[in-house]
């Protein structure tokens, strides 16, 4: 079958537009914070994640939906931000921290979007950095 599948469509949902909102809502702290807490787990932590992602997509036939979610993500930390600054408003640093932040990202927004098709445990870890640099933002 051409093109998304019918009645799937992961990387404009709802869901999606709050957690990209919300995300321009974090400041340069919690952006750092966000990538400081996505390399605290280790490589392996990572990669059973992301077989479990991959799983999901073969399993329900998402594969694109999930590489569809993926580019929005990196989209996202690769352009100019609302980002709420923290001291400097100096837009190639805070480019330069989004783009640092980008694996983070993509994780959270991954999660997010496959919602309950992971198991509990995938999930924690993909939101796990997003969750705590997002604390403080409503």
């Amino acid at each position: 079958m051409w093109g998304r599948r019918r009645g799937v469509n992961l990387a404009d949902s709802p869901e999606m537009d709050v957690f990209f909102e919300r995300l321009e809502r974090l400041n340069r702290v919690q952006m750092l914070g966000l990538k400081a807490a996505w390399h605290a787990m280790t490589p392996q932590v990572h990669e059973e994640a992301w077989e479990a992602v991959r799983a999901v997509g073969r399993r329900d036939g998402l594969t694109r939906e999930i590489e569809r979610v993926r580019a929005r993500a990196l989209d996202w930390s690769r352009r100019g931000s609302d980002m709420v600054s923290y001291q400097m408003n100096d837009e190639t640093t805070t480019l330069q921290i989004k783009m640092d932040a980008s694996e983070a990202i993509v994780d959270a927004a991954l999660a997010v979007a496959l919602g309950t098709r992971l198991d509990l445990a995938t999930r924690e870890t993909l939101l796990g950095p997003w969750v705590r640099a997002s604390e403080a933002v409503d």
